[in-house]
């Protein structure tokens, strides 16, 4: 059963169970569901952990694991999310991480980490994400747990960190995935729940007993707080959110005259919803943004810093993008992988606009998103301008 307090943060009510899925049945049909979201849905064929034949996904870390199923009315997977608890769930390459060995110092039951959470197509941005992510949290509260962690993609890093994560430490390059972001939830940050109004927040505030931080956890959340600044999209809505949008706004039109733009033609209302849609993500000199043949459903809008894109294995790039150039818009718009590296020259500032929020546009607001799918075609265009220039000399 769902507890109340997670009910009541839930947007229109649709009738779901969540439980832990205890019985070889239940886990399997979680590996199958997962298997017709990340290889039938997203084409990503190439996962090691993909049974083609059984036609399910399931990877080394299940085995340990609990998992978490959303269930419709009539049984079915519509949701999941994995969890793994102590320091021996968390992937050694994350572990690897700068600002990491921080976290050591605690005790492995204090810490958790968090992967495979996907909900069923029309089922998205409801109460099954929200039901799942809440009983996690919840049963992570219940036991002891002080630090969860996650990875996920560019696109989604303004979900998560509406939800009370936050960006520590540098990205990483998954040869299948492509970039990724890690991301570290304070589960008792009273304070930091509280003022961006995470949904988490409601669940802490209302559990009787649901004890703050100890003296380590107050230690590691005194660092975060001070050498971790929040500097996500999410405070800077709360602190001067029109300021805020008018800045994105110029900086994407920063490009030069000549080079479209994804803002061309859009009122101010238009471009506040736009850039709405998206996340900043900062990015180190030497990151690898985008690998050639790496799937991926987002566009990258260049606010600060250079990127240079070039083709797998070739040391002379094809093109060093700059302030409102825009880049990854063939696989966005097309479904196809990425055709090339893009790789930070310097320290970037992005912004990135996923297939997700296109969609939402497509049904919420289909003047804006046939606008900037004209504006995506132009960039494409003269991309092809641009190459058959340097093809025919």
């Amino acid at each position: 059963m769902i507890p109340a307090v997670i009910v009541a943060m839930s947007v229109p009510f649709v009738s779901l169970s969540i439980h832990i899925a205890s019985t070889t049945a239940e886990r399997e049909a979680i590996y199958r569901f997962r298997y017709d979201i990340y290889v039938r849905e997203m084409g990503k064929v190439r996962l090691e952990q993909a049974d083609h034949g059984r036609g399910w996904l399931k990877d080394e870390a299940d085995d340990q694991a609990t998992l978490y199923g959303a269930y419709a009315e009539d049984g079915s997977v519509i949701g999941t999310l994995q969890v793994i608890g102590g320091e021996t769930g968390i992937p050694d390459a994350f572990r690897q991480l700068p600002h990491f060995e921080q976290f050591l110092t605690l005790p492995p039951s204090a810490l958790s980490f968090t992967g495979r959470l996907m909900v069923a197509p029309g089922r998205r941005g409801g109460q099954a994400m929200t039901a799942l992510v809440g009983r996690a949290y919840q049963d992570g509260l219940a036991a002891g747990r002080h630090f969860n962690f996650c990875v996920c993609s560019p696109g989604l890093v303004d979900l998560y960190e509406h939800l009370g994560y936050r960006r520590f430490t540098g990205n990483l390059v998954d040869p299948v995935v492509g970039y990724q972001v890690p991301l570290v939830l304070a589960a008792r940050d009273r304070e930091h729940l509280s003022a961006i109004q995470s949904p988490l927040w409601r669940i802490l505030r209302h559990l009787p007993g649901a004890s703050g931080p100890n003296d380590d956890a107050s230690r590691l959340l005194d660092w975060l707080h001070t050498s971790v600044p929040v500097t996500s999209v999410v405070r800077d809505w709360i602190e001067q959110e029109e300021a805020f949008w008018v800045f994105l706004a110029d900086k994407v039109r920063h490009a030069a005259s000549e080079t479209a733009s994804i803002l061309a033609d859009l009122g101010e209302d238009e471009q506040k919803r736009l850039l709405k849609g998206g996340t900043l993500l900062d990015c180190a000199r030497g990151d690898l943004i985008i690998k050639a043949g790496a799937v991926g459903t987002e566009v990258f809008v260049v606010l600060s810093g250079l990127v240079e894109v070039r083709l797998a294995g070739q040391s002379t790039p094809l093109a060093v993008l700059d302030s409102g150039q825009v880049f990854g818009e063939i696989a966005f718009i097309t479904d196809i992988t990425r055709t090339a590296d893009v790789v930070a020259l310097t320290d970037a500032r992005l912004l990135v606009v996923s297939q997700t929020a296109l969609k939402r546009l497509m049904a919420t607001a289909p003047t804006l998103a046939a606008k900037l799918m004209f504006n995506l075609s132009r960039v494409l265009c003269e991309r092809l301008i641009s190459s058959n220039r340097r093809i025919t000399g």
